[in-house]
């Protein structure tokens, strides 16, 4: 048993118990095909349901678990008055249901996408194709099955497989100085350049560094600025780059923020 559920009086679990060796952190995936195209034009349901079981299955299936081993599905979309009867088609997919948390965004990566789903799964560590012997017990591995591994995994990586050590989880991330002023006003990429120098601050003082982040959470005001706020995260961030969510908000926590970053990290417990 990898995960148990703790149930709630909702249609969703109200939390779930998971081991850490194992778990496994997948990016936001949106409903894109083999060559880069959205697929399936003003359809959350089929939008949904893609993302489901051709791009999320497989990762899971390829780190030895499946849709049944999801502990948390984390749901972004442009149509959250649809999700009810879309969660009644897809959740038989799932099985029993995970932790569950259902967002409403003015907008996607893209120009027809409707939904973004993002997964956290409790896995045994047994991955299937993989050629790497590296075990999972050494640290975060990064997971994609070779019918995917085609796919531009360039900014982030499909998933990570966790093993032993210790997670540092990072508050929401603005472009504030020491003082708490506000840096690069008007400008993403400058921005983007404090908060992530702000971030490696604050793993260098848990142990850890930038290399060791294996999930990040993007919330800008405009996808306008998204070139310039990846262009910053590609130069920062060492391939395997962490997994990643990317959404637009109506709003951040100081108005002239046009971004902030949520990060998680995994620092391995090595044997000496």
């Amino acid at each position: 048993m990898t995960r148990s559920l703790i149930k709630g009086s909702g249609k969703y679990a109200a939390a779930v118990r998971a081991k850490r060796a194992g778990l496994l952190e997948i990016s936001g995936l949106a409903a894109y095909d083999e060559h880069g195209h959205e697929v399936f034009p003003g359809d959350l349901m089929d939008q949904t349901r893609y993302v489901l079981t051709e791009l999320m299955q497989p990762i899971l299936e390829e780190a030895g678990g499946g849709l049944d081993t999801v502990c948390r599905l984390s749901v972004f979309t442009t149509n959250i008055r649809q999700w009810p009867t879309v969660w009644a088609e897809v959740q038989p997919i799932i099985g029993t249901p995970p932790a569950v948390t259902v967002v409403e965004i003015p907008s996607l990566v893209g120009k027809i996408a409707m939904v973004e789903l993002e997964i956290t799964a409790s896995t045994n560590g047994n991955r299937s194709e993989r050629q790497e012997v590296r075990a999972v017990t050494q640290g975060a591995v990064p997971v994609v099955r070779k019918s995917i591994a085609g796919r531009d995994w360039d900014l982030h990586a499909a998933a990570f497989q966790l093993g032993e050590g210790d997670l540092i989880f990072l508050s929401g991330l603005g472009p504030t100085d020491g003082d708490g002023n506000t840096v690069g006003v008007g400008d993403p990429g400058a921005q983007t350049r404090q908060i992530i120098s702000s971030m490696s601050a604050i793993l260098r003082e848990a142990g850890g560094s930038l290399d060791d982040v294996v999930r990040v959470r993007v919330f800008a005001t405009d996808m306008k600025n998204r070139a310039a706020i990846n262009a910053e995260r590609m130069k920062a961030f060492k391939e395997p780059r962490a997994v990643s969510t990317f959404v637009q908000v109506s709003g951040l926590e100081e108005p002239d923020w046009l971004v902030a970053i949520e990060a998680t990290a995994f620092i391995p417990k090595l044997d000496h």
